[in-house]
Protein backbone atom coordinates (compact mmCIF):
# COMPACT_ATOMS: atom_id res chain seq x y z
CA UNK A 1 0.00 0.00 0.00
CA UNK A 2 2.81 2.64 0.82
CA UNK A 3 4.90 1.45 -2.16
CA UNK A 4 1.91 2.24 -4.40
CA UNK A 5 1.36 5.80 -2.68
CA UNK A 6 4.95 6.51 -3.14
CA UNK A 7 4.67 5.48 -6.91
CA UNK A 8 1.39 7.50 -6.88
CA UNK A 9 3.04 10.61 -5.36
CA UNK A 10 6.02 10.50 -7.84
CA UNK A 11 3.94 10.29 -10.72
CA UNK A 12 1.47 13.10 -10.05
CA UNK A 13 5.28 15.48 -9.16
CA UNK A 14 6.45 14.70 -12.50
CA UNK A 15 2.95 15.42 -13.87
CA UNK A 16 2.33 18.48 -11.67
CA UNK A 17 1.02 21.26 -14.34
CA UNK A 18 -1.43 18.16 -15.89
CA UNK A 19 -2.81 17.37 -12.22
CA UNK A 20 -3.40 21.00 -11.13
CA UNK A 21 -4.94 21.37 -14.49
CA UNK A 22 -7.57 18.76 -14.36
CA UNK A 23 -8.54 19.70 -10.23
CA UNK A 24 -9.04 23.12 -11.25
CA UNK A 25 -11.28 22.39 -14.26
CA UNK A 26 -13.25 20.00 -12.28
CA UNK A 27 -13.46 22.57 -9.83
CA UNK A 28 -14.18 25.75 -12.53
CA UNK A 29 -16.94 23.37 -13.65
CA UNK A 30 -18.78 22.44 -10.29
CA UNK A 31 -18.96 26.81 -9.84
CA UNK A 32 -19.89 27.31 -13.38
CA UNK A 33 -23.15 25.11 -12.75
CA UNK A 34 -23.61 26.38 -9.65
CA UNK A 35 -23.60 29.77 -11.02
CA UNK A 36 -27.37 30.98 -12.69
CA UNK A 37 -26.32 32.06 -15.97
CA UNK A 38 -28.89 32.29 -18.55
CA UNK A 39 -28.62 29.53 -21.35
CA UNK A 40 -27.06 32.35 -24.34
CA UNK A 41 -24.24 32.10 -26.26
CA UNK A 42 -22.09 34.77 -24.72
CA UNK A 43 -23.03 33.74 -21.71
CA UNK A 44 -21.34 30.07 -22.67
CA UNK A 45 -18.42 31.83 -24.30
CA UNK A 46 -17.71 33.60 -20.86
CA UNK A 47 -17.48 30.29 -18.90
CA UNK A 48 -15.67 28.73 -22.05
CA UNK A 49 -13.01 31.71 -21.16
CA UNK A 50 -12.92 30.51 -17.51
CA UNK A 51 -12.39 26.92 -18.33
CA UNK A 52 -9.72 27.77 -20.87
CA UNK A 53 -8.38 29.94 -18.13
CA UNK A 54 -7.95 27.07 -15.77
CA UNK A 55 -6.66 24.26 -17.95
CA UNK A 56 -3.44 26.68 -19.11
CA UNK A 57 -2.01 25.05 -15.85
CA UNK A 58 -1.64 21.83 -17.74
CA UNK A 59 1.13 23.70 -20.08
CA UNK A 60 2.94 26.15 -17.25
CA UNK A 61 5.39 24.64 -16.55
CA UNK A 62 6.91 24.04 -20.36
CA UNK A 63 5.91 27.54 -21.11
CA UNK A 64 4.83 29.83 -18.30
CA UNK A 65 5.72 33.21 -20.10
CA UNK A 66 3.38 31.80 -23.08
CA UNK A 67 0.69 30.44 -20.60
CA UNK A 68 0.41 34.27 -18.89
CA UNK A 69 0.39 36.05 -21.56
CA UNK A 70 -2.50 33.62 -23.09
CA UNK A 71 -4.54 33.80 -19.75
CA UNK A 72 -4.32 37.48 -20.24
CA UNK A 73 -6.22 37.51 -23.48
CA UNK A 74 -8.38 35.15 -22.59
CA UNK A 75 -9.22 37.65 -19.06
CA UNK A 76 -9.71 40.51 -21.65
CA UNK A 77 -12.37 38.43 -24.06
CA UNK A 78 -13.79 37.66 -20.76
CA UNK A 79 -14.31 40.77 -19.89
CA UNK A 80 -16.14 41.70 -23.49
CA UNK A 81 -18.74 39.45 -22.70
CA UNK A 82 -22.02 40.84 -21.02
CA UNK A 83 -22.37 38.37 -17.97
CA UNK A 84 -18.45 38.76 -16.58
CA UNK A 85 -19.62 40.35 -13.48
CA UNK A 86 -21.77 37.95 -12.63
CA UNK A 87 -19.03 34.70 -13.69
CA UNK A 88 -16.54 36.66 -11.43
CA UNK A 89 -18.43 37.33 -8.48
CA UNK A 90 -19.31 34.04 -7.84
CA UNK A 91 -17.19 32.63 -5.29
CA UNK A 92 -17.14 29.04 -6.97
CA UNK A 93 -15.86 29.81 -10.00
CA UNK A 94 -13.22 32.83 -8.59
CA UNK A 95 -11.34 30.10 -6.55
CA UNK A 96 -9.91 28.32 -8.86
CA UNK A 97 -9.12 31.43 -11.03
CA UNK A 98 -7.40 32.67 -7.79
CA UNK A 99 -5.26 29.61 -7.93
CA UNK A 100 -4.29 29.68 -11.58
CA UNK A 101 -3.60 33.14 -11.58
CA UNK A 102 -1.39 32.94 -8.72
CA UNK A 103 0.32 29.54 -9.69
CA UNK A 104 0.92 31.51 -13.56
CA UNK A 105 3.08 34.28 -11.83
CA UNK A 106 5.03 32.32 -9.65
CA UNK A 107 5.87 30.44 -12.36
CA UNK A 108 6.81 33.17 -14.50
CA UNK A 109 9.22 34.20 -11.55
CA UNK A 110 10.97 30.85 -10.63
CA UNK A 111 11.30 29.39 -14.13
CA UNK A 112 12.25 32.08 -16.05
CA UNK A 113 14.80 35.74 -15.63
CA UNK A 114 12.95 38.87 -14.43
CA UNK A 115 13.20 40.61 -17.61
CA UNK A 116 11.80 37.66 -19.88
CA UNK A 117 9.65 36.97 -17.45
CA UNK A 118 7.52 40.38 -17.54
CA UNK A 119 6.19 39.76 -21.11
CA UNK A 120 3.72 37.52 -19.28
CA UNK A 121 3.79 39.45 -15.85
CA UNK A 122 2.13 42.41 -17.92
CA UNK A 123 -0.81 40.70 -19.95
CA UNK A 124 -1.58 38.61 -17.53
CA UNK A 125 -1.95 41.35 -14.53
CA UNK A 126 -4.07 43.84 -17.08
CA UNK A 127 -6.64 40.98 -18.54
CA UNK A 128 -7.56 39.70 -14.99
CA UNK A 129 -7.42 43.92 -14.11
CA UNK A 130 -9.84 44.38 -16.82
CA UNK A 131 -12.08 41.02 -16.10
CA UNK A 132 -12.87 42.56 -12.89
CA UNK A 133 -14.01 45.77 -14.44
CA UNK A 134 -12.99 47.85 -11.81
CA UNK A 135 -9.52 48.73 -9.98
CA UNK A 136 -8.88 45.97 -7.19
CA UNK A 137 -5.56 46.07 -5.65
CA UNK A 138 -5.97 42.79 -4.96
CA UNK A 139 -5.39 41.64 -8.20
CA UNK A 140 -2.03 43.40 -8.37
CA UNK A 141 -1.20 41.61 -5.07
CA UNK A 142 -2.49 38.26 -7.15
CA UNK A 143 0.43 38.37 -9.92
CA UNK A 144 3.05 40.84 -8.80
CA UNK A 145 3.06 39.11 -4.93
CA UNK A 146 3.88 35.55 -6.74
CA UNK A 147 6.07 36.38 -9.17
CA UNK A 148 8.25 38.00 -6.79
CA UNK A 149 8.46 35.06 -4.64
CA UNK A 150 9.03 33.16 -7.56
CA UNK A 151 11.91 35.20 -8.73
CA UNK A 152 13.19 34.79 -4.44
CA UNK A 153 12.97 30.58 -4.75
CA UNK A 154 14.54 30.83 -8.60
CA UNK A 155 17.40 32.92 -6.88
CA UNK A 156 17.99 30.82 -3.52
CA UNK A 157 17.89 27.76 -6.60
CA UNK A 158 20.47 29.65 -8.14
CA UNK A 159 22.67 30.09 -5.31
CA UNK A 160 22.25 26.27 -4.16
CA UNK A 161 23.22 25.20 -7.64
CA UNK A 162 26.07 27.67 -7.87
CA UNK A 163 27.14 26.46 -4.15
CA UNK A 164 27.01 22.50 -4.98
CA UNK A 165 29.27 23.35 -8.00
CA UNK A 166 31.60 25.47 -6.18
CA UNK A 167 31.39 22.40 -3.56
CA UNK A 168 32.10 19.30 -6.20
CA UNK A 169 35.14 22.05 -7.45
CA UNK A 170 36.39 22.24 -4.14
CA UNK A 171 36.42 18.09 -3.46
CA UNK A 172 38.04 17.96 -6.70
CA UNK A 173 40.88 20.10 -5.55
CA UNK A 174 41.34 18.67 -2.39
CA UNK A 175 41.81 15.22 -4.50
CA UNK A 176 44.44 16.37 -6.23
CA UNK A 177 46.08 18.31 -3.56
CA UNK A 178 46.28 14.98 -0.95
CA UNK A 179 47.39 13.12 -3.99
CA UNK A 180 50.63 16.07 -4.80
CA UNK A 181 50.70 16.10 -1.18
CA UNK A 182 51.43 11.97 -0.93
CA UNK A 183 53.51 12.55 -4.35
CA UNK A 184 55.89 15.32 -2.46
CA UNK A 185 55.82 13.54 1.03
CA UNK A 186 57.49 10.39 -1.10
CA UNK A 187 59.74 12.52 -2.68
CA UNK A 188 60.68 14.17 0.88
CA UNK A 189 61.57 10.64 2.93
CA UNK A 190 63.64 9.35 -0.76
CA UNK A 191 65.45 12.91 -0.40
CA UNK A 192 65.94 12.08 3.35
CA UNK A 193 66.63 8.52 2.76
CA UNK A 194 69.12 9.77 0.18
CA UNK A 195 71.39 12.15 1.69
CA UNK A 196 71.55 9.66 4.76
CA UNK A 197 71.98 6.41 3.00
CA UNK A 198 74.69 7.85 -0.08
CA UNK A 199 76.70 9.93 2.36
CA UNK A 200 77.16 7.10 5.08
CA UNK A 201 77.87 4.51 1.93
CA UNK A 202 80.04 6.60 0.65
CA UNK A 203 81.86 6.42 3.70
CA UNK A 204 81.86 2.74 4.15
CA UNK A 205 83.19 2.17 0.63
CA UNK A 206 86.35 4.57 0.75
CA UNK A 207 87.10 2.79 4.47
CA UNK A 208 86.51 -0.78 2.99
CA UNK A 209 89.04 0.09 0.17
CA UNK A 210 91.16 1.79 2.54
CA UNK A 211 90.96 -1.20 4.96
CA UNK A 212 91.83 -3.65 2.35
CA UNK A 213 94.52 -2.14 0.70
CA UNK A 214 96.07 -1.73 4.67
CA UNK A 215 95.06 -5.58 5.67
CA UNK A 216 98.49 -7.04 5.03
CA UNK A 217 100.92 -3.65 5.29
CA UNK A 218 99.48 -2.26 8.44
CA UNK A 219 96.79 -4.35 10.24
CA UNK A 220 96.37 -1.44 12.76
CA UNK A 221 95.52 1.04 10.07
CA UNK A 222 93.11 -1.17 8.42
CA UNK A 223 91.22 -2.22 11.95
CA UNK A 224 90.80 1.53 12.26
CA UNK A 225 89.30 1.85 8.65
CA UNK A 226 87.08 -1.30 9.78
CA UNK A 227 85.98 0.73 12.82
CA UNK A 228 84.99 3.92 10.51
CA UNK A 229 82.75 1.78 8.68
CA UNK A 230 81.32 0.13 11.88
CA UNK A 231 80.75 3.90 13.05
CA UNK A 232 78.99 4.98 9.64
CA UNK A 233 76.85 2.32 9.81
CA UNK A 234 75.91 3.08 13.37
CA UNK A 235 75.43 6.60 12.21
CA UNK A 236 73.11 5.88 9.33
CA UNK A 237 71.00 3.75 11.58
CA UNK A 238 70.60 6.54 14.14
CA UNK A 239 69.77 8.77 11.51
CA UNK A 240 67.18 6.63 9.67
CA UNK A 241 65.54 5.61 13.66
CA UNK A 242 65.28 9.62 13.96
CA UNK A 243 64.00 10.30 10.44
CA UNK A 244 61.09 7.17 11.39
CA UNK A 245 60.68 8.61 14.60
CA UNK A 246 59.56 12.18 12.73
CA UNK A 247 57.14 10.53 10.07
CA UNK A 248 55.76 8.19 13.22
CA UNK A 249 54.72 11.69 15.41
CA UNK A 250 55.78 14.36 12.89
CA UNK A 251 57.60 16.52 15.93
CA UNK A 252 61.67 16.59 15.44
CA UNK A 253 64.34 16.47 18.21
CA UNK A 254 65.94 20.25 18.43
CA UNK A 255 69.54 20.59 17.60
CA UNK A 256 71.04 21.16 20.99
CA UNK A 257 74.24 23.37 19.04
CA UNK A 258 72.49 24.69 15.62
CA UNK A 259 74.84 25.16 13.06
CA UNK A 260 77.82 23.54 15.13
CA UNK A 261 76.38 20.48 14.63
CA UNK A 262 78.23 20.58 11.38
CA UNK A 263 81.42 19.99 13.12
CA UNK A 264 80.03 16.58 14.03
CA UNK A 265 79.85 15.96 10.62
CA UNK A 266 82.94 16.62 9.91
CA UNK A 267 85.01 15.21 12.81
CA UNK A 268 83.13 11.75 11.28
CA UNK A 269 84.11 12.28 7.91
CA UNK A 270 87.89 13.14 8.79
CA UNK A 271 87.64 9.98 11.16
CA UNK A 272 87.25 8.29 7.75
CA UNK A 273 90.11 9.67 6.59
CA UNK A 274 89.10 12.38 4.67
CA UNK A 275 91.06 16.03 4.50
CA UNK A 276 88.23 17.49 5.38
CA UNK A 277 88.10 21.75 7.03
CA UNK A 278 85.58 23.60 8.19
CA UNK A 279 85.45 27.33 9.37
CA UNK A 280 82.63 29.15 11.39
CA UNK A 281 82.80 32.68 11.81
CA UNK A 282 79.93 34.81 12.46
CA UNK A 283 76.86 34.70 14.43
CA UNK A 284 75.85 31.38 14.28
CA UNK A 285 73.81 30.72 17.51
CA UNK A 286 70.34 32.27 16.31
CA UNK A 287 69.79 30.18 13.19
CA UNK A 288 66.22 28.69 12.41
CA UNK A 289 65.57 24.80 12.96
CA UNK A 290 65.11 24.34 9.15
CA UNK A 291 67.61 26.89 7.91
CA UNK A 292 70.01 25.00 10.58
CA UNK A 293 68.92 21.77 8.84
CA UNK A 294 69.19 22.75 5.29
CA UNK A 295 73.13 23.49 6.08
CA UNK A 296 73.22 20.30 7.61
CA UNK A 297 71.76 18.70 4.74
CA UNK A 298 74.01 20.95 1.99
CA UNK A 299 77.46 20.39 3.60
CA UNK A 300 76.37 16.50 4.03
CA UNK A 301 75.53 16.25 0.43
CA UNK A 302 78.31 18.25 -1.13
CA UNK A 303 81.12 16.14 1.31
CA UNK A 304 78.57 12.76 -0.48
CA UNK A 305 79.47 14.25 -3.35
CA UNK A 306 83.40 15.08 -3.13
CA UNK A 307 83.93 11.74 -2.13
CA UNK A 308 82.16 10.17 -5.29
CA UNK A 309 83.59 12.25 -7.90
CA UNK A 310 86.72 13.93 -6.34
CA UNK A 311 88.12 10.99 -4.41
CA UNK A 312 91.19 11.88 -2.19
CA UNK A 313 90.84 15.64 -2.43
CA UNK A 314 90.88 17.89 -0.34
CA UNK A 315 86.87 20.27 1.06
CA UNK A 316 86.82 23.03 2.59
CA UNK A 317 83.85 23.80 4.63
CA UNK A 318 82.94 27.84 5.59
CA UNK A 319 80.13 28.81 7.41
CA UNK A 320 79.48 32.75 8.08
CA UNK A 321 76.91 34.27 9.75
CA UNK A 322 75.90 37.50 9.08
CA UNK A 323 73.27 40.05 10.32
CA UNK A 324 69.94 38.41 8.47
CA UNK A 325 71.91 35.18 6.85
CA UNK A 326 74.70 32.60 7.02
CA UNK A 327 76.57 31.90 3.89
CA UNK A 328 77.58 28.44 3.13
CA UNK A 329 80.79 27.82 0.53
CA UNK A 330 81.84 24.57 0.17
CA UNK A 331 85.18 23.72 -2.32
CA UNK A 332 86.20 20.42 -2.91
CA UNK A 333 89.66 20.51 -5.21
CA UNK A 334 90.03 17.84 -7.65
CA UNK A 335 90.80 14.26 -7.42
CA UNK A 336 93.96 13.19 -5.63
CA UNK A 337 93.13 9.07 -6.70
CA UNK A 338 91.78 7.27 -9.04
CA UNK A 339 87.89 6.32 -9.35
CA UNK A 340 87.22 4.42 -6.33
CA UNK A 341 83.42 2.65 -7.95
CA UNK A 342 81.08 5.50 -6.68
CA UNK A 343 81.00 7.57 -10.02
CA UNK A 344 77.87 6.12 -11.34
CA UNK A 345 76.25 5.52 -7.87
CA UNK A 346 72.81 7.20 -6.81
CA UNK A 347 69.93 9.05 -9.10
CA UNK A 348 71.70 11.96 -9.81
CA UNK A 349 69.11 13.91 -7.25
CA UNK A 350 72.14 15.31 -5.08
CA UNK A 351 72.65 18.92 -6.38
CA UNK A 352 68.28 19.12 -7.42
CA UNK A 353 67.78 18.56 -3.62
CA UNK A 354 70.25 21.07 -2.36
CA UNK A 355 68.51 23.70 -4.77
CA UNK A 356 65.35 22.49 -3.69
CA UNK A 357 66.03 22.58 -0.30
CA UNK A 358 67.51 26.12 -0.52
CA UNK A 359 64.44 27.50 -1.98
CA UNK A 360 62.01 26.02 -0.21
CA UNK A 361 63.85 27.95 2.48
CA UNK A 362 63.95 31.49 1.14
CA UNK A 363 67.47 31.72 -0.05
CA UNK A 364 69.86 31.27 -3.14
CA UNK A 365 71.71 28.17 -4.18
CA UNK A 366 74.63 27.93 -6.64
CA UNK A 367 77.11 24.82 -8.13
CA UNK A 368 79.37 24.46 -10.66
CA UNK A 369 83.22 23.92 -11.09
CA UNK A 370 85.32 25.86 -10.26
CA UNK A 371 88.13 28.01 -11.93
CA UNK A 372 91.27 25.99 -10.60
CA UNK A 373 89.77 22.88 -10.62
CA UNK A 374 87.79 21.29 -8.65
CA UNK A 375 83.95 21.56 -7.52
CA UNK A 376 82.00 24.79 -5.61
CA UNK A 377 78.70 25.11 -3.38
CA UNK A 378 77.37 28.56 -2.84
CA UNK A 379 74.57 28.88 -0.46
CA UNK A 380 72.91 31.61 1.13
CA UNK A 381 70.19 31.23 4.05
CA UNK A 382 67.70 33.69 5.56
CA UNK A 383 68.42 33.79 9.36
CA UNK A 384 64.90 33.25 10.22
CA UNK A 385 63.03 30.99 8.08
CA UNK A 386 60.71 28.37 8.88
CA UNK A 387 59.10 25.69 6.74
CA UNK A 388 55.74 24.30 7.72
CA UNK A 389 55.52 21.67 4.37
CA UNK A 390 58.98 19.98 5.37
CA UNK A 391 60.24 19.38 9.54
CA UNK A 392 64.07 18.94 10.06
CA UNK A 393 65.20 15.48 11.21
CA UNK A 394 68.85 15.68 13.45
CA UNK A 395 71.49 13.54 12.78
Amino acid sequence: MREAAHRTWRWSATRRGPCIAVILVAAAAVGLAATPLPDMPLALAGALCVLVFVALAWWCQRAPIVVATVAGVVSLLLALTPYAATITNSVPVTVPVIVAAFGYAYELGALRRWTMSLAGLVPLTVGLAMSVGMFNPLIEMLTIGPWAVGLAMAGRRRLARLLDSRAAELAAERDVFAAQSVRYERARIARELHDIVAHCVSLMVVQATAGERLAAADPDAAADAFDSISEAAQQAEVELARLVEVLQVGSPRQPTSGLRIVQQLVSRARGAGLRVSCELSGDLDDMSAVGAETAYRLVQEAVTNAIKHAPGAPISIALHGRSDRVDVDIVNKQAAVGHIGLESSGGGHGLRGMRERVARCGGTFSAGPAAAGGWVVVASLPRHTHDRAEQPTWS
